[in-house]
């Protein structure tokens, strides 16, 4: 690779010493050859086509980490709307997923409508911040930011719970999806965040809410025990972001959106470090189909709740008078408190039983002893037949 003065600088120092998954070079030649069918010609196709091969892929690491669903990561990003000047960050980013897609977003709303020089588009670029702890994770979201056309990107190796290195910066937007497994014996995390704990699900979440600038957004997916759990941890980071930040949103998303990889129930939680405004009311959403069956299979449906949750939060004015028992509703902060700072949407839905109207006792009775009745009449019935064409029996 070292030799040949066409590979770009960033791909001799992104896989120097690294080695091919295979050795079959049957494969290999014919990857080649599909790779090079695409032409330079077409743009973004070398971006999609990767970032298409990187949406195949189930589990990316060791930690409890699962890729999440394209349609997800997009919904997401959709919910907290990046715009052009927003300095972005994903602290667990693995293969960049979720940077490719807020600027896939931006690229839509601004570059190719306002028709942007290279310059600006370079100015966006820095904007985008990726962190990961696994090398191999670094390598593929540089070559996926790469291939999008980010010509350095800030895709770091770094231990975003362990290590006080960039502790001290901020971000418009946080978007991420962090690991949901502790390692055994727990991370050792530095001692700047809020909550004293070593389970990596909260600690996460702690730094998403710590680095983000004033007026920033943060949409980050949690699974259901960061939502109710009754540890010390568990409550103060949910009272930190109910009391010390604007709690928008917590969309529940059903157990069978990671499968087959994991089946874990998770949410989505959508916050902000508003200067003037903090948690006065939460906006719970019940989603029950992601647009994909919720086997292992994920096969794709016609139905979807995405584009009702995305309508819906865009005019989050037209919800104050949904009804409990609604798929969508809200609630009061003070009700948030009186729980606990329980955030489950169980705690709070309004389950409407179909009320079944059944005959007086009586009736019951008369018509058991009509049966009964009945049942006698066809045993004698039964009994006569059977000694009129079998006597001896």
């Amino acid at each position: 690779m070292s030799r040949n003065p066409n590979i770009p600088p960033l791909f001799r120092e992104n896989f120097n010493g690294a080695t091919l998954g295979f050795t079959d070079s049957n494969t290999l030649n014919l990857f080649l050859r599909e790779i090079d069918k695409i032409k330079q010609s077409s743009g973004d196709s070398i971006g999609d086509a990767y970032e298409y091969l990187l949406s195949t892929m189930g589990s990316q690491g060791k930690l409890g980490q699962f890729r999440t669903p394209r349609h997800i990561i997009n919904m997401m990003v959709e919910l907290i709307d990046p715009d052009k000047t927003d300095k972005i960050l994903d602290p667990a980013c693995g293969t960049a997923g979720f940077l490719i897609s807020a600027y896939s977003w931006i690229k839509k709303k601004h570059i190719e409508k306002e028709r942007l020089n290279s310059e600006d588009i370079e100015k966006i670029h820095r904007n985008f911040y990726g962190f990961d702890i696994e090398p191999n994770m670094t390598r593929i979201a540089r070559v996926n930011l790469f291939l999008h056309g980010f010509k350095s990107p800030h895709i770091i190796e770094h231990d975003t719970l362990s290590s006080e290195d960039y502790w001290d910066d901020r971000y418009d937007v946080i978007i991420a999806n962090p690991p949901f497994a502790t390692p055994k014996g727990g991370v050792i995390p530095h001692k700047k965040f809020g909550i004293t704990s070593n389970r990596t699900e909260l600690l996460f979440v702690d730094y998403i809410a710590s680095h983000l600038k004033p007026n920033g957004r943060a949409a980050v997916i949690v699974p259901d025990g960061v939502l109710f759990g009754s540890s010390s941890a568990h409550k103060a980071l949910r009272k930190e972001i109910v009391e010390n930040k604007k709690l928008q949103a917590v969309i529940s998303m059903p157990s069978g959106v990671f499968k087959p990889y994991a089946g874990v129930s998770t949410a989505i939680l959508v916050f902000t470090n508003s200067n003037n405004e903090r948690t006065d009311k939460v906006w719970f959403y019940d989603m029950k189909v992601d647009g994909y069956s919720l086997d292992d299979k994920r096969s794709k449906l016609k139905t979807s709740d995405i584009p009702d949750i995305l309508a819906r939060f865009k005019n989050l004015d037209g919800e104050k008078d949904r009804k409990r028992n609604e798929q969508s509703f809200f609630v009061d902060k003070e009700e948030i408190v009186k729980n606990g700072y329980d955030l489950t949407i169980n705690k709070y839905k309004e389950v409407e039983y179909e009320k079944v109207e059944y005959p007086p006792t009586s009736e019951i009775i008369a018509e058991i002893k009509k049966l009964d009745r009945e049942a006698s009449e066809s045993l004698v019935e039964l009994e006569k037949l059977l000694n009129e064409t079998n006597p001896d029996l």
